[in-house]
């Protein structure tokens, strides 16, 4: 079993970068503690993040709202928070980094809803993981971020490609992408 990073303090900035030669999206966040956590996402890795987020947002909107209503809030929400984002070039390295200085592959996906917050646990390519917990507002402001690195990167599994089908959708308790 590897060891996890818990990162249940306040998250200060997200960072992201599409790297053309590895196609990979380069994801760095620093913390209020002085740490820094820095991971390669794949394609499949970033889609997984953004159809979790997704779907985890609905359910938990669900649970005062009815679905049509649920999906419209959604949409209204992130419509939102995509428009308050700024992003800026100005991303504070910090001087702690648990993971080490290189960063590490994410091979697997863990998320789920626990109360109002969204746990996200990457599972990183030498068997240690990161866990987030993040409120809604802060998922929203990575959801952008990571959608706005595929649109970059021309990946075409961002959030237009998520939008809600006809048909109503069985999803399980938790989300796993491997």
């Amino acid at each position: 079993m590897g060891a996890v990073a818990e990162v249940d303090m306040g998250i200060k900035q997200f960072n992201g970068e599409w790297v053309s030669q590895e196609d990979r999206v380069l994801f760095r966040f620093n913390t209020h503690e002085n740490e820094e956590f820095c991971v390669w996402l794949t394609r499949r890795m970033v889609q997984g993040v953004l159809q979790g987020a997704q779907q985890l947002t609905l359910k938990s909107l669900e649970k005062t709202h009815s679905p049509e209503v649920a999906q419209v809030v959604q949409a209204f929400q992130q419509q939102s928070v995509a428009q308050q984002v700024k992003f800026s070039q100005s991303y504070e390295p910090a001087t702690q980094k648990p993971l080490g200085e290189q960063p590490l592959l994410v091979k697997g996906l863990v998320m789920n809803l626990v109360e109002d917050q969204t746990q996200i646990e990457f599972q990183l390519v030498n068997g240690q993981s990161v866990n987030l917990s993040l409120v809604p507002h802060v998922l929203q402001v990575m959801v952008t971020l990571l959608n706005k690195l595929q649109q970059t990167a021309g990946w075409g599994v961002g959030l237009d490609a998520l939008e809600p089908s006809a048909e109503p959708v069985a999803t399980p308790p938790s989300h796993h992408v491997h």
